[in-house]
């Protein structure tokens, strides 16, 4: 035990420094930490990847084993202990794995190669700290753009256009055994649960109601009955739940529903297409990543929503 502590001794503090200072940010920027931070997703990663290699000797820098272990080894630890504590959801870790891992293990490589050739006091280096607090007020003031993306699903339903309209423009209370929930739905993104509309026309308010209570507020704004209903689309931000995801997505300032369209188009062999067209804004500097992950989440919501539809339309009376 001796001899362990004496060979890695300095590079297990270096790993819990490195934690340690993952959640001292973490902390420090508070609502600030969100997956549209530039600061959160990108800066902090590398320097988690460097600190605990500011503890090892060239000999252990010089393995590209190490390289790659004791960024992970970090970043996981860091990930668990955000998790236990209840700081981030599972969700949000599942988000930032990527860029943690890759960009912590990018650090570790860049340190590699400056400390091994150039020989640089560790000192100077260890105000990489810094820059997180230096550069966060300045990415405050960058423009952010805003982009709106559209995701569409579809399904072939062998039944009629009016079938497919009665169980779309309202939805009744849809029963978990008829609903297929996935991954998402299990680490927290809610299902729906029912809609229901005040009057079938222009104008009309329909309520889409989800696991958890939250609520969307929707106006419709396009009416055609029988072949297509379109809805501009608002959160009712006092049903959002307290869970780490759905106040930085849902009550955040960088993710927006818009609005969503049903489609109905009638095929020759009897049969009809429903498309279901979702649009959402991102508005950050790096819209690239969050639509990643949107279009992911959105299409795998709408095409377990249509499926639910689909066995509806389908059962015989």
């Amino acid at each position: 035990m001796t001899r362990l502590k004496q060979k890695y001794g300095l590079l297990i503090i270096g790993i819990a420094l490195g934690i340690a200072y993952g959640l001292v940010t973490r902390l420090v920027f508070g609502q600030k930490a969100t997956l549209a931070s530039v600061t959160y997703l990108f800066i902090i990663p590398t320097i988690l990847g460097i600190i605990p290699l500011m503890f090892a000797d060239n000999d252990k820098l010089k393995s590209y084993k190490n390289i790659i272990f004791i960024p992970w080894l970090t970043v996981t630890t860091f990930f668990l202990t955000m998790f236990l504590f209840g700081i981030e959801d599972f969700i949000c870790l599942l988000v930032l794995a990527a860029p943690f891992f890759i960009l912590g293990t990018i650090g570790a490589l860049i340190y590699r190669i400056v400390q091994i050739n150039k020989q640089k006091s560790k000192g100077k280096l260890l105000t990489l700290v810094l820059l997180p607090f230096l550069f966060a007020p300045i990415e405050e003031y960058i423009k952010s753009p805003s982009d709106t993306y559209n995701v569409t699903s579809e399904v072939i339903i062998d039944t009629t256009p009016e079938k497919i309209w009665n169980n779309i423009v309202e939805v009744q209370t849809i029963d978990p055994k008829e609903y297929n929930s996935g991954f998402f739905n299990s680490i927290g993104i809610p299902r729906p649960i029912s809609a229901t509309v005040d009057k079938k026309e222009l104008g009309g308010q329909r309520i889409g109601n989800f696991e958890g209570g939250l609520m969307f507020i929707e106006t419709i704004t396009e009416y055609d009955e029988n072949k297509k209903v379109s809805f501009d689309i608002k959160i009712d931000p006092s049903t959002v739940r307290q869970k780490v995801f759905d106040q930085h997505v849902l009550n955040g300032n960088y993710f927006n529903f818009v609005a969503a369209t049903y489609e109905l188009t009638e095929l020759k062999n009897g049969q009809v297409k429903l498309t279901l067209s979702s649009s959402y804004q991102l508005t950050s500097t790096i819209n690239f990543y969050g639509r990643f992950w949107g279009d992911i989440i959105l299409t795998d919501f709408q095409d377990r929503l249509l499926n639910v539809i689909e066995n509806r339309c389908e059962t015989k009376e």
